[in-house]
């Protein structure tokens, strides 16, 4: 048991001495006073958790905003592309109308007055 714990320890030494600076960065009042530095490096990194999570949350409603105006702007081309085809549509079949009717009309005048200018 005692060689258990020795080993253990001396594994927390070591790892200690290796990562001394990484500690040091993440939690670096620790050396100062113990419960009070223990607290500071806390809300030191709820702190930075917190901003962290802003610039997150900030970013990605930049990001969903930059999404929905350019869908919007698709959509908008969309229904413009296809409100000018339809408009495009009916002049043609309103010009195949007028030029059907025109002919029509002009056929059966010309053979109205034939005949009854012949018939006279």
């Amino acid at each position: 048991m005692l060689l258990k714990i020795t080993v253990l320890g001396s594994i927390l030494i070591v790892g200690g001495i290796i990562f001394s600076s990484q500690i040091q960065e993440i939690f670096p009042n620790t050396s100062t006073d113990g419960v009070n530095s223990l607290k500071s490096d806390v809300d030191s990194l709820t702190s930075k958790s917190i901003i962290k999570a802003e610039e997150k949350i900030e970013s990605s409603i930049d990001k969903a905003e930059e999404k929905l105006t350019e869908f919007g702007h698709q959509t908008i081309q969309s229904t413009e592309d296809k409100i000018e085809s339809s408009v495009k549509k009916a002049e043609n079949k309103i010009s195949e109308i007028h030029q059907d009717s025109t002919e029509y009309i002009e056929e059966n005048i010309t053979e109205k007055i034939f005949t009854s200018n012949s018939t006279k």
